[in-house]
């Protein structure tokens, strides 16, 4: 290891010691990853609940009426009644949502205020088929042949576009940006005020006595970046993990190979914006003035956040596919139309690349910025003035 990167490492192991032991720090990751957890649980136990009937059944046959309930798709328990009396006390008292009540070629359902508009065409069709059984069975056919005269019908089925755009893709897509957006802004802020408390407690003085700006502002984007890498990485596994518990229904393909392409473009994200958020926070020396001067910055992150719920109705226009090549768009636009639409691998890899170029050239040009403004104290800095102190 070269004096150079060693001396990088040492500020970035510095940095990511003070972040881990601020009690601050403990408590904001301890909520991140409840937060994404019941994001993902909440949602999906509501809608089983809101998903799972019971119905109450008096029948001759009551095993054929529970066959073609289940028979549909629906989740629906089945409770056997042994009177009518017994079936209208279950709905009454809320153990069923609906009974049914059969009897030859008459059936009878009840309901204890409006009907269900899920339930109720599903229950229809179920009386159907079991009226269907009764009559095949007066007329004497052998059970096989009254299962083969009821089994349903399972048609070919050909999807044309194979990504289209669903809702549960789309809330994929959207969790994604999101969660860039959130991770982006909070740790380029770190970096941002980071910069300015080193100046405003002189402590930078005593670092540039034995370190080269450009080192310090490396070190720090480093070490905060390797920490936020960690967090992301965690709330991503954290994330995978429980879809594979709670087993949502209609999960895309491709989910979980999402969101590990989500924690990549963290990392080339990060890397680009936490050089200028570092450059920018060393044109002032009090973190109000921080937030002004990179208020640039924050406003470019924000409209591209808001942009994302248009590309959310329109992923294949052609304005969404621009952005997601332009580097400072490219972490949120690109994982964003892979979530959506099939994009090619070539344009994944050529948008990295990009945004890779962009951060070589951002670095040179925020190490010069701060290397002119990080020893300034006082009225805040304006960009030129810190190019040219540089020099």
């Amino acid at each position: 290891m070269t004096p150079g990167i060693r001396v990088v490492w040492i500020v970035a192991v510095r940095e990511i010691r003070t972040r881990v032991r601020s009690t601050a720090f403990r408590i904001s990751a301890a909520m991140m990853l409840l937060a994404v957890v019941l994001v993902i649980v909440i949602p999906v136990r509501v809608a089983q609940r809101q998903h799972t009937y019971t119905v109450a059944i008096v029948a001759t046959q009551p095993q054929l009426m529970t066959t073609a309930l289940t028979a549909t798709g629906l989740d629906v328990r089945t409770e056997i009644a042994d009177t009518r009396k017994a079936a209208a006390d279950q709905v009454s008292s809320g153990t069923a949502t609906a009974a049914v009540i059969a009897a030859g070629d008459k059936v009878e359902i009840i309901w204890s205020g409006e009907a269900d508009v899920t339930l109720a065409p599903v229950i229809t069709s179920a009386a159907s088929r079991y009226v269907l059984a009764e009559r095949a069975d007066a007329l004497g056919l052998t059970p096989a042949e009254v299962t083969g005269l009821l089994s349903p019908v399972r048609p070919a089925v050909t999807v044309l576009n194979p990504n289209a755009d669903s809702t549960s893709r789309v809330i994929v897509a959207l969790v994604g940006v999101i969660l860039l957006f959130v991770a982006l802004n909070i740790y380029g802020s770190y970096v941002l005020t980071g910069v300015v408390a080193e100046k405003s407690s002189r402590v930078v003085e005593v670092l540039l006595a034995r370190v080269r700006p450009v080192q310090l502002l490396a070190g720090k984007v480093i070490g905060i970046g390797l920490l936020g890498v960690a967090q992301f990485a965690v709330l991503a596994i954290a994330a995978a993990v429980t879809l594979h518990a709670v087993k949502p229904p209609n999960l895309p393909s491709g989910t979980l190979p999402q969101i590990a392409g989500d924690v990549l473009w963290f990392v080339l994200g990060y890397s680009f914006y936490s050089v200028l958020y570092g450059a920018l926070g060393s044109l002032a020396s009090r973190i109000e003035d921080a937030q002004a001067a990179a208020a640039p910055l924050t406003g470019m992150l924000t409209l591209a956040y808001l942009g994302g719920f248009l590309a959310l109705r329109s992923p294949h226009a052609g304005w969404v596919t621009v952005l997601s090549f332009f580097p400072p768009t490219a972490p949120m636009y690109l994982p964003l139309r892979s979530a959506l639409v099939h994009v090619p691998l070539w344009q994944g890899v050529l948008a990295a690349v990009l945004v890779v170029a962009a951060t070589a050239v951002v670095l040179r040009i925020g190490g010069r910025l701060y290397q002119g403004a990080v020893l300034h104290h006082g009225t805040r800095l304006r960009i030129g003035q810190a190019w040219r102190a540089a020099e």
